[in-house]
């Protein structure tokens, strides 16, 4: 054979791949699929024989991987739990966003969102406690953008809801949607921990984030007047001490 017609068939097929990267492409929907894989057997462990009693061992055996490929993807059990619920909260955030009364008033849409997510708890609250935990303290920093997705996806449902109670006067047009929604979500995140980290009943927790989210709310109300505290000197005047 001539060699030099063996050399160019080289070259051109080396070309070739440089232009089409078949490998890269395999390569990702592998990944992709792998990841399904291992989602959906963690997902069906969690939920059958308990997040507790679960092993990553059992994940990649159920996901039908080595331990080793499933540690490339989740280095440990939390890193599992935040791969299964950041799909599953995604979903039910715009299952229960879309169930929810475009003209109801801004509390009873913030608390609609909310008791849809504390429903969703409730099914399994071991697993919930660890959920809230790895959201609040994420051992592994390559997983804070996922970590970050579930709040990040609540809070802008919020401010769709802050902008049209605001639009239709129901408060203050001074009021800032984003910083608005931030505090609706900041009551419910804490008052929720109260609840998973057993301080309180499920009832008192309905309860006692009622009362914040409505005192929240009311003070941005159209119509609300707010007082300022008068200064020491002021009320020394209006006593006759100092």
């Amino acid at each position: 054979m001539d060699t030099s017609s063996k050399t160019g068939k080289q070259a051109g097929a080396k070309s070739a791949k440089r232009k089409h990267p078949q490998t890269g492409g395999r390569r990702d929907r592998n990944k992709r699929e792998k990841v399904a894989r291992i989602t959906a057997a963690a997902r069906t462990l969690f939920h059958t024989k308990g997040y507790t009693k679960t092993t990553t061992l059992e994940v990649a055996e159920a996901a039908d991987i080595g331990a080793g490929t499933l540690f490339l993807y989740a280095k440990s059990k939390e890193d599992l739990l935040i791969l299964v619920f950041k799909d599953e909260m995604s979903q039910l955030i715009e299952e229960v966003y879309g169930t929810i009364r475009k003209n109801a008033s801004l509390i009873e849409q913030t608390e609609s969102l909310f008791d849809g997510f504390i429903e969703y708890h409730r099914r399994d609250v071991v697993i919930a406690r660890a959920l809230i935990r790895e959201l609040s303290f994420s051992g592994n920093p390559g997983r804070r953008k996922d970590v970050l997705t579930i709040p990040e996806a609540i809070i802008e449902k919020l401010v769709h809801f802050v902008s049209a109670a605001r639009a239709r006067n129901e408060i203050r047009a001074d009021i800032d949607p984003v910083e608005a929604a931030r505090c609706l979500f900041a009551i419910y995140y804490q008052q929720l921990q109260t609840w998973l980290g057993t301080y309180v009943s499920h009832s008192a927790f309905k309860q006692n984030m009622h009362v914040l989210l409505k005192f929240v709310i009311d003070g941005m109300s159209v119509g609300v007047i707010r007082k300022t505290e008068p200064s020491r000197n002021k009320r020394a005047a209006r006593t006759g001490k100092r």
